[in-house]
């Protein structure tokens, strides 16, 4: 008999007999958690997955327009090939000699890298279709990796070749952290071996520069020398290098004959060991400097590989010189440990406020039983995330906060029932274990509800958006069960031990009660509820509005679906003029540098002139770089600073230059790099910049726009040379000779063999000394060889065969042949999915709504009228919300049904689940008056705020509705009467649930997060706004809806019908 009853015992009478045992599990998972806390990988965000790489080609003396017939538009077609491709969102950029192309991949696409290297095979292959003259194709898929640190080695005095030997050094050090990834070096320049050819010593001794060009090359060539095979041995045979240093460079004999007559490399050139003028480098806070960027491997701690770096780091300072320096420019531990210190104190902030309006409202020892089972179950669910491998970074923490006011509700409506119980005269033991028993499908059902509506997120988000989400519904999840669990097995244990009796009602020794805040709102809130019963379709009147009212509000908030990072840095761009030098790009980039670091608040700026950063924050992506473009990485005292510089550098510095664009850039989480952006499609390049330039002269009079530009660029200059075929044949002269007379004469420099120092390579590069002072007239004055043999010589004997030493080889000035023709040529051909494409940009200050002003430019250009073949979309942040919208509007759908269902599940009637569903939309007032009382944007954020909203709602409208039932069918009393009388025992445990809810986040709201403050801000004021449509609205609408028109026999109240 004793065996029956034991089978047949309940989980909550088991955890009565058996506390020992559960107290035992409970401190075990506890102990777990504060292990978890200090072990837990810990990251900013979760890991992203950026679907993003670049393909370049480089075909030399090719316009922007031939590459674009020949290179691009093959290419393209062929990119478009792979379905993983997403063709809407690839972008090429056709310019003089290079094609870039920007390929963006589904957001579906999971496994990138086996994608990328079948793609880099693919693109090898196909390189055989394209021109001969297209001398490499490279595709960079590294585009979306993101830094962890960025370190900055610089020095006033040492070369570069000493910088890399330090930097080496480094390497080689934290090659040993097994955390640590992809390291590359940015900025590094390297020196070499010139030689500056004489162009009348040349002609003095009759030699042309392809001659030189082909000895020097001979001199530097290595290939295998055989082996020496004795008795079954094999040896190998190297010959040494002829060229290793300058002396043997000078000394390279280019000519001699049988009289003896030598003509060496130094009686024709200057020979020098040198650094090239750059065309591009990086400083730090005006200290040349090159730069490591050091990545961390997937699923690692950056928290922990930073300290192992700092270590490390440590360590290097000791054995490198004084004048050497090592600086962050970017230190994403950091930044991690800032964020997670930062979100740890809104925790223990959140908790401790919880506890104390638990405590404010409640008698003490009620109240520490029901605030007692939080930090246990924040605790346990820390565990929980350790052992299934979910990192603690702002995702998941957020995901505590939210629920601490739900985990604090499972025990206020179980211990209220408790002491309700005992004050009908059941016993402790019988009481503890029937109220925890009672509410076990309601609290089931309503954890349900919260935990699933997050899921659908993970089914239609895609991309960036799933990526970030992607922790959190199982966060959130975890957390509920792990509290309804507690509720069910400890709770009964606590309110046994410490609640043994029910709450009295006290009075002082007047006879009157003492202050209780409870007492005051029951007594006003049956005032109310009397006065709702009275006037029902008023009530249910005022709830329709609420909705109307609030959907309005909704359409006027501004929306940003990722607002701007919370960061101690900021970005700064600078476009110069199409063809514009690095000397002038320069000189413009060092005098804003100059201005900004003498601002307050500005700690360090690393600049890169002529190239880009590495990517260095997730959103930010690396900008297609060249010498008429510079940015700055801008650190500064603290995020309130940046805000401040932003504005002000904006106000003061976006047209200071006349010839450039300068763009302040606040770091973002969105990937929408211009907030407006117009695009006009045409096959006609003519058109295209026609229409363009109109559009931009109409965008530049809006005064809430600045920076309008457009991406067709300013006309490049060009120097044409027309060749008489007919002349030019009959001096047996060929496209190809003339080409390679310029390019040696007029290029960077021709390399013609590499010295070695031990692994460090030395390029030795043939160039003119007159290379980069020429003019039209030098062109015309240009002697070109005559003949292929004069041109290419093959032999000695070739060469002697026309001239002798002291005789001037035969040539001709290009202006016999030729004619030189100053040109315009497009500086940049652009296409969108293949597609030609301009488009005009403009930046919109920041506190004004993008969506509002996009609207505004749509009607500005309505009547703006196209040719025939052209047409005009809208990008930027328009085209993003347009992707985004009907995925979250998707996503409610999805969650609201899965509410239906699990309603329909609990409650076995239709009528009661859809009734549950309509007042979901009670939620849409207090969502949209907490976005404008804080004054923040609609953002994804906010969406989850939300969402919980909804789940607090349907919690406490179980509960309310079950209540209901379970008074009419015990009471025997009327439709309205029950619901009347739940409402009035109800109000105060979902009083207590809303204001715990909305004060659980108030950390969140005060924490001045740009990402987490809308998702606080809906849920604080939220909560108490909807708390009132539950306890007003919810009540009347069941007893309109639900049909029974029977009088109560016995009033439980004042009003009635």
């Amino acid at each position: 008999m004793e065996e029956n009853k034991e089978k047949k015992m309940s989980l909550q009478e088991w955890s009565m007999h058996y506390r020992q045992i559960i107290i035992l599990l409970v401190s075990c998972l506890v102990a777990l958690g504060i292990y978890g806390l200090v072990n837990i990988n810990k990251n900013e965000f979760p890991d992203f997955t950026i679907r993003q790489g670049i393909v370049v080609a480089v075909y030399p003396g090719v316009t922007a327009q031939e590459m674009e017939e020949q290179v691009t538009k093959p290419l393209e077609k062929y990119i478009f090939t792979y379905k993983e491709v997403k063709k809407e969102k690839t972008v090429s950029y056709s310019k003089d000699g290079l094609s870039i192309i920007q390929v963006e991949l589904n957001d579906e696409l999971m496994n990138k890298d086996e994608f990328w290297s079948k793609f880099k095979h693919g693109v090898q292959g196909f390189k055989n279709q394209l021109p001969e003259g297209v001398l490499a194709i490279q595709v960079n898929d590294d585009f979306g990796d993101t830094s962890a640190l960025l370190l900055a080695m610089g020095s006033q005095d040492k070369t570069y070749r000493e910088l890399n030997d330090y930097m080496n050094s480094l390497i080689d050090s934290l090659r040993m952290i097994p955390s640590v990834g992809k390291m590359t070096v940015f900025g590094l320049q390297h020196d070499q071996i010139s030689i500056y050819l004489n162009s009348d010593k040349l002609s003095h001794y009759g030699i042309s520069y392809l001659t030189i060009a082909q000895q020097l090359t001979a001199k530097g060539f290595v290939t295998t020398a055989g082996r020496v095979k004795d008795k079954g041995f094999k040896s190998p045979i190297h010959v040494d290098r002829a060229l290793n240093k300058i002396y043997d460079v000078e000394n390279t004999l280019i000519y001699t004959d049988g009289k003896g007559n030598n003509v060496r490399l130094k009686d024709v050139a200057t020979v020098k060991r040198e650094y090239p003028q750059m065309k591009s480098y990086i400083t730090n806070n005006g200290t040349k400097c090159i730069l490591l960027s050091v990545e961390i491997k997937k699923g690692q701690d950056v928290s922990k590989m930073g300290t192992e770096i700092n270590k490390k780091l440590a360590n290097i300072k000791k054995h490198i010189p004084n004048d050497v320096k090592l600086s962050a420019i970017t230190d994403q531990k950091q930044v991690v440990d800032d964020s997670i210190e930062n979100f740890l104190h809104e925790l223990l902030i959140a908790i401790c406020t919880v506890i104390l309006v638990v405590v404010l409202i409640m008698p003490f020892r009620v109240a520490a039983v029901a605030a007692g089972t939080m930090p246990i179950t924040i605790f346990i669910s820390l565990g929980l995330f350790y052992m299934l491998n979910i990192e603690l970074n702002t995702v998941t923490l957020a995901a505590l906060i939210v629920t601490l006011g739900m985990i604090v509700d499972d025990s206020i409506v179980i211990i209220d029932s408790y002491l309700e119980m005992m004050a009908e005269g059941k016993t402790r033991w019988q009481a503890s274990i029937d109220a925890t028993v009672h509410f076990l499908k309601s609290i089931f059902t309503a954890t349900l509800c919260i935990s699933v509506t997050f899921f659908p997120f993970l089914i239609m988000m895609t991309g960036q958006f799933h990526d970030f989400l992607l922790s959190f519904p199982w966060a959130i999840s975890i957390v509920l069960f792990a509290s309804m669990i507690m509720a069910q097995t400890l709770l009964p244990i606590l309110q046994y031990f410490f609640i043994k009796k029910p709450m009295e009602v006290k009075t002082r020794a007047d006879g009157k009660k003492p202050f209780n805040l409870l007492d005051i709102l029951d007594k006003y809130y049956r005032k109310l509820l009397n006065a709702c019963f009275n006037h029902p379709w008023v009530t249910l009147a005022a709830g329709v509005a609420s909705v109307i009212i609030g959907g309005w509000m909704f359409s006027t908030l501004p929306q940003r679906m990722m607002p701007y990072a919370d960061r101690n840095q900021f970005a700064v761009e600078i476009y110069m003029p199409t063809g514009t030098g690095i000397e002038r790009t320069a000189a413009v980039a060092d005098s804003l540098e100059h201005m900004i670091a003498k601002k307050e608040g500005v700690v360090s700026i690393a600049s890169f002139k002529g190239c880009a950063s590495p990517r260095f924050h997730t959103a930010y992506a690396p900008q297609i770089s060249d010498e008429n473009y510079a940015q700055f990485i801008v650190n500064t005292t603290g995020n309130d600073a940046t805000e401040k510089l932003c504005e002000e550098c904006t106000n003061e510095y976006t047209t200071y230059f006349p010839e450039a664009y300068v763009k302040i850039k606040q770091l973002s989480y969105s990937s929408v790099a211009v907030p407006i952006e117009v695009r006009l499609k045409s096959d006609n390049l003519v058109q295209l910049a026609q229409y363009s330039d109109s559009i931009t002269a109409i965008m530049r009079q809006m005064p809430e726009l600045y920076l309008v530009r457009s991406n067709m660029l300013e006309p490049l200059p060009t120097t044409r040379i027309k060749i008489d075929d007919e002349k030019a044949s009959r001096l047996g002269i060929t496209n190809e000779t003339v080409e390679m007379q310029m390019a040696f004469r007029y290029g960077d420099g021709y390399t013609v063999s590499t010295a070695w120092e031990g692994d460090y390579d030395i390029q030795v590069k043939m160039k003119t000394e007159d290379a980069d002072q020429a003019t039209k007239a030098d062109i015309l004055d240009e002697l070109i060889p005559i003949g292929i043999l004069a041109a290419i010589p093959t032999s000695i004997d070739g060469l002697m065969s026309l001239h002798s030493v002291g005789e001037a080889l035969p040539s001709v000035p290009m202006r016999q042949f030729a004619e030189v023709v100053p040109t315009w040529q497009y500086g940049q051909i652009c296409h969108r999915n293949g597609l030609r494409t301009v488009t005009v940009m403009a930046e919109v200050d920041r506190h004004l709504n993008v969506g509002f002003v996009t609207r505004d430019v749509m009607e500005r250009l309505a009547a703006f009228q196209l040719p025939e073949g052209m047409t005009m979309e809208f990008g930027g942040q328009l085209e993003n919300d347009n992707e985004t919208t009907p995925k979250i509007l998707g996503t409610l759908i999805i969650s609201i049904a899965i509410i239906f269902f699990v309603l329909l599940w609990h409650f076995r009637k239709i009528s009661e689940a859809v009734l549950i569903m309509v007042c979901l939309s009670l939620c849409v007032f207090g969502t949209a008056a907490g976005i404008f009382i804080s004054g923040c944007d609609v953002s994804i954020t906010s969406i989850l705020g939300f969402v919980s909203l909804m789940g607090i709602l349907v919690r406490n409208g179980v509960i309310l509705f079950d209540y209901a039932a379970e008074v009419r069918e015990l009471e025997h009393l009327s439709l309205k009467d029950s619901i009347h009388v739940a409402a009035e025992r109800r109000m105060r445990p979902i009083f207590l649930t809303s204001a715990a809810a909305s004060m659980g986040v108030v950390p969140m709201v005060f924490g001045g997060s740009g990402l987490w403050m809308p998702m606080g801000a809906v849920i604080c004021y939220g909560a108490l706004i909807t708390m009132l449509f539950i306890l007003t609205v919810m009540p009347i609408a069941y007893w309109k809806v639900m049909g029974e028109k029977t009088h109560p026999q016995t009033p439980p109240s004042e009003g009635g019908e």
